[in-house]
């Protein structure tokens, strides 16, 4: 097993490369996947987040309360860095791209309560783009769409994938899918509609988009908005998880984002990110008869 450690001011990278026999022979994703995906290889995301930032900030008098936590009208993305606090909470997700199984689990504390977020099925809402990569040519780019799991993509930004709430980055792992949020123990439920009572929660594992004082910047240090979708700033050498859950009905508010009637928006800087690839077994070649014939 070969394990390769990246260690930076925000974050630590810790990249694992595994054979099959190193693979533990119990609890792993990949012997847990349909049998019919059983010869396909297998690439498993184990993650662990703290240090975790609510970014949430009021931008007025309150117009709708939702289980008793402002709706409308809230800033979720916050970039001049006004909002994004520091709070506690933890983080971990076990997934497979390729089978599209696995979890996520968070657990945090802050000034609406004590929460617990909990996703095991991973479903795209219909005609969304999942994130580019660049194609057999660096002048080539490849759209995905509607991957629930995507990982080595850029999303945001410029990219047409996704609205441009953070600079274009570079995303290790993105899911998508409904999840189940509770508040200080009883089931927070979304009354939107679809995906109700779940809520839609998308979580991405990304370089720094953020800086140490919760801004978004561009190229030349201004306040990151969503007009300079192609001069946002990223920092290659950090690692953040992001997780948001909202609604899925569209509607328009008084929010940044202003498409959703509920937005709840969880960073988390001190990362360890583990990606082990599993090779299925190699089906041997029958023996061969006399003359060089094989049996039918």
């Amino acid at each position: 097993m070969r394990r390769t450690t990246i260690r930076t001011a925000m974050g630590t990278a810790l990249l694992v490369v595994a054979t099959l026999s190193e693979i533990p022979a119990a609890g792993t994703l990949a012997q847990q996947a349909p049998a019919e995906r059983a010869a396909a290889p297998q690439l498993t995301y184990r993650v662990t987040a703290t240090q975790a930032k609510l970014n949430r900030r009021l931008i007025g008098p309150v117009k709708r309360w939702l289980h008793g936590v402002a709706a409308e009208p809230v800033d979720s993305v916050v970039w001049n860095g006004e909002g994004s606090v520091p709070i506690e909470g933890t983080l971990s997700l076990e997934i497979s791209p390729v089978s599209n199984t696995g979890y996520i689990k968070a657990e945090w504390t802050d000034v609406n309560g004590k929460w617990t977020y909990e996703q095991d099925r991973f479903l795209h809402p219909d005609e969304h783009p999942s994130g580019v990569r660049i194609g057999s040519s660096v002048f080539l780019v490849d759209s995905i769409l509607n991957e629930a799991t995507a990982h080595n993509v850029y999303l945001h930004g410029d990219t047409g994938s996704g609205m441009p709430v953070l600079p274009t980055v570079f995303t290790y792992l993105a899911t998508w899918g409904p999840a189940d949020v509770t508040r200080n123990g009883d089931p927070f439920d979304n009354p939107f509609e679809i995906p109700a009572p779940q809520w839609l929660g998308h979580l991405m594992v990304t370089e720094g988009a953020r800086r140490a004082d919760g801004t978004v910047r561009t190229l030349t240090g201004e306040i990151y908005n969503p007009g300079m979708a192609g001069e946002g700033a990223v920092e290659p050498g950090d690692l953040e998880v992001h997780l948001v859950f909202h609604d899925d009905v569209f509607p328009t508010t008084e929010n940044i984002p202003p498409i959703f009637s509920f937005f709840y928006h969880l960073l988390f800087e001190e990362v360890t990110i583990e990606i082990v690839h599993v090779d299925p077994p190699v089906r041997p070649e029958p023996p061969l008869e006399p003359f060089g014939r094989r049996p039918r």
